[in-house]
């Protein structure tokens, strides 16, 4: 009885998926000089500083130095707080300045 082919061999196949899986390939990795890469980068620093008798003149210096260095300011938060008491009157009194940069436009 001769045996008649079914259809496409295994090897045949096998050529067509891998020559469609080449194709995709080269067409998902495009040349480098039509790539752009682009990166964000975002790094936080948190300062704290002891409270000491020279809390205020570090914190002014570290300012001072991290302006320097390219820094850009964005926010300041500044907070007074005093009691005063006399005899008869408590007065509490707080105050809160804030300087931040608005962009323009």
């Amino acid at each position: 009885m001769e045996k008649k082919g079914l259809g496409r061999g295994i090897e045949e196949i096998s050529n067509i998926f891998l020559s469609a899986g080449e194709k995709a390939r080269e067409i998902s990795h495009p040349s480098e000089n039509q790539c752009e890469i682009e990166e964000t980068i975002a790094v936080r620093k948190k300062l704290a500083f002891y409270n000491d008798d020279n809390v205020q003149q570090n914190i002014q210096r570290s300012l001072s130095e991290h302006l320097e260095q390219g820094y850009q300011l964005r926010q300041v938060f500044l907070q007074k707080n005093e009691a005063i008491s006399t005899p008869g009157k408590r007065i509490h009194r707080k105050e809160d300045v804030i300087i931040s940069i608005k962009s323009s436009g």
